[in-house]
């Protein structure tokens, strides 16, 4: 009910808007490209002429390289015995920003890198997906710019269409092992969708844990809002951390997202424009951090590189609650597919 009741008011503005138009338009989608590596076009052997053309050469040459090796160790390691299968795509993306914040004491400046990519093996395992990614293993939606993940990397099994399970290291100065077991399916109420996320995992030296959320979405055309409830729980701390995050916009498209962190804080945003509220602590009695954020992001090149900017205000416990003010910027770049394939399937951004 307290989901409800919070998009009822979040949707209020932005339904009246949109009633203006009869039949508004639902948001684009953008997507891997499937298909199999054999099947890509053929590198172009062109000079570039300009800066976009030199960009797009840069990301093919990098994507082919990369699904070129897959292929390779599939190929090598599969089982020679058995029909080869052919080598699906595998999806790639990068995302850089940087988050400049005028605190209490004095300039902040947080740079951060992350990456997830998702390595299709079906020779070598016919229900074997590895993975490789700096997201943080419980998908807290926190302060992105302030995480500091080390890489993890392992062997991804799918048993059911809705459940993960992921077992693999840390990468780190003394590498860890975790495992993970996922339940993150979508459930449709008319025309709002629910998304559950309980995770049970386990790492070494840092022990059980456990973390859920709750995610509310309501479109009406183009405009969104999503009332999203997150919370971590360690068993060797029996500490909970939690947050709370409301969350409206207006979107011309959107990106396929699978992490829950990102996805609550409107990361799956391709062209648009979204309002956040976040509150978050460290105990369930009371809260830790506030922030607000206005989040800007729109296609910079090709349909593969996004761009955008963040203004936010910040009130942190440990700073006596003073309103921090700061700026995220950063870039968002897909490899998804070819550049040529990602421009003709790009959405248009008004």
């Amino acid at each position: 009910m307290l989901h409800a009741a919070l998009l009822g008011v979040l949707l209020a503005g932005a339904a009246g808007a949109a009633e203006q138009s009869a039949a508004p338009e639902s948001p684009e989608h953008v997507y891997p490209s499937s298909g199999t590596f054999s099947g890509l076009r053929r590198a172009s052997n062109s000079v570039t002429h300009n800066l976009g053309e030199r960009l797009d050469k840069g990301h093919d040459w990098l994507y082919r390289r990369l699904e070129h090796l897959i292929v390779s160790v599939d190929q090598r390691y599969a089982d020679p015995n058995r029909t080869a299968l052919l080598v699906p795509l595998s999806p790639l993306r990068i995302e850089f920003d940087s988050e400049i914040l005028n605190r209490q004491h004095g300039l902040g400046f947080s740079p951060r890198f992350n990456f997830d990519a998702t390595i299709r093996l079906p020779n070598i395992e016919r229900r074997l997906r590895l993975f490789i990614t700096s997201s943080n293993l419980s998908e807290a939606p926190g302060n992105a710019a302030l995480e500091r993940n080390p890489v993890r990397a392992g062997v991804r099994f799918v048993p059911h269409s809705h459940v993960d399970f992921d077992i693999g290291v840390r990468v780190k100065f003394k590498p860890t092992a975790f495992a993970a077991l996922r339940w993150a399916p979508q459930f449709d109420l008319g025309s709002a969708k629910l998304y559950p996320l309980i995770k049970p995992y386990l790492e070494s030296g840092l022990g059980l844990g456990v973390s859920a959320g709750l995610t509310l979405e309501q479109w009406h055309g183009r405009w969104v809002a999503r009332s999203s409830s997150y919370g971590n729980w360690l068993r060797n701390t029996a500490a909970t951390t939690w947050a709370q995050t409301l969350l409206v916009g207006h979107a011309q498209s959107v990106i396929q997202e699978r992490q829950y962190g990102r996805f609550t804080a409107g990361r799956d945003l391709a062209c648009g424009t979204v309002v956040a509220i976040t509150a978050s602590g460290n105990h369930l009695s009371s809260a830790s951090l506030y922030e607000f954020s206005v989040l800007f992001k729109r296609p910079l090149h090709g349909g593969w590189l996004y761009g955008y900017v963040e203004p936010l205000v910040r009130w942190e416990l440990g700073s006596d609650w003073h309103p921090d003010a700061g700026i995220r910027i950063g870039l968002d770049a897909l490899f998804w597919g070819l550049a040529v394939d990602a421009a003709r399937d790009a959405s248009t951004c008004h």
